[in-house]
């Protein structure tokens, strides 16, 4: 089934007349999964019959040149008070966490609203041939530009002029933009697990943690690689290994079908092993896709079973206060057979 067949079921199941997703300076994305417009700002009603796209005088053109949706213009009104008009009477669906309360509070005399988001996100979750194509995409261009960052490193070189460096790379790749704001953490500082890019100096004898991605076509990337900045203590190396086997252990043993929780324990168990475990502070990793987070989760606390064909992180870290941090991260599509990671970028245990 195709992404407006499956809203549709859910609309027929729960006896709802429209769902409606809106956007305001690119808050909500699933109005371009479902109508192709890339614009920030918009709404998309579905129904039975309708395919309804809602904008401003901004985005006339735009939205006819890239949705096949009828076009709405709001006209004098505003975008909300368009949308009221349209559903006014009507039961529709919503996603939750993105409701406007200026919205609900417009809409909520005159609609019936129903929290869908679950359902939402189970749909956004499971990726067809062209997502992942545009994924694998997003994934080339930032280890290009990573690959290219590294031959302008130099020792001294600071945190922010390394993530700057790398953002510009990938956008001269053809990124649209950093699909997040890039974390460059190196020494101590690698210990925070967001620590973004600061003013701090890269050193010999450090740890260099890199967490970045590219957002193309719509889709982003999120990958992380570790480096030694020259020769660093035995204690860092040996933890670094600790996280590669925990990561490729969970990997290879991962397929749809199992839950987040029990993916979670396979990595999180290595890492107990090498008496490590309480210094991987966090999820083993998420869902991505038009967002850079999204569901499902690998996680100790999501007992639900992973779809087939999801797109999800691989990602334990180890973050020792004071000292250092390492985290290794790469995009991994999920099937019945198991696993296949699109990011392809070294990660063996790497001097620079």
């Amino acid at each position: 089934m195709n992404r407006i067949d499956k809203v549709l079921n859910v609309l027929r199941d729960k006896n709802l007349d429209f769902f409606v997703a809106l956007s305001s300076e690119g808050s909500n994305k699933t109005v371009r999964y479902f109508s192709n417009f890339s614009g920030d700002t918009g709404a998309v009603i579905v129904g039975e019959k309708e395919r309804l796209l809602v904008v401003d005088s901004r985005f006339y053109t735009q939205a006819s040149q890239e949705s096949d949706f009828e076009m709405i213009k709001t006209g004098s009104s505003s975008l909300i008070d368009k949308v009221v008009e349209i559903t006014k009477g009507k039961k529709i669906g919503v996603e939750g966490s993105k409701l406007f309360y200026s919205w609900y509070k417009k809409v909520v005399p005159d609609v019936t609203l129903e929290d869908v988001e679950k359902d939402l996100s189970q749909i956004r979750s499971v990726k067809d041939e062209e997502e992942v194509k545009k994924i694998r995409k997003a994934i080339s261009v930032a280890q290009g530009a990573l690959e290219r960052t590294l031959k302008k490193f130099h020792y001294g070189m600071m945190e922010r002029e390394f993530a700057a460096t790398l953002e510009y790379e990938m956008v001269m790749g053809g990124a649209q933009k950093a699909s997040f704001d890039t974390i460059v953490a190196s020494g101590y500082r690698g210990a925070l697990p967001h620590g973004l890019a600061s003013d701090k100096k890269i050193e010999q004898g450090e740890m260099m943690v890199v967490d970045f991605g590219a957002l193309v076509d719509g889709y982003c990337s999120d990958m992380t690689r570790t480096f030694a900045i020259g020769k660093v203590p035995q204690e860092a190396k040996d933890a670094y290994n600790a996280v590669l086997e925990a990561q490729m252990t969970a990997m290879k043993n991962a397929h749809s079908g199992l839950s987040g929780k029990e993916i979670d324990t396979m990595a999180r168990r290595v890492l107990e092993s090498k008496k490590l475990g309480t210094y991987f502070t966090h999820s083993l990793g998420h869902s991505l896709g038009m967002d850079v987070h999204e569901s499902p989760f690998l996680s100790p606390r999501y007992e639900e079973k992973i779809p087939s064909n999801v797109v999800i992180t691989f990602e334990p870290g180890v973050y020792i206060p004071g000292k250092f941090g390492i985290r290794i991260e790469d995009d991994v599509l999920l099937t019945s057979n198991g696993y296949d990671c699109l990011s392809t970028f070294n990660k063996e245990f790497t001097q620079i």
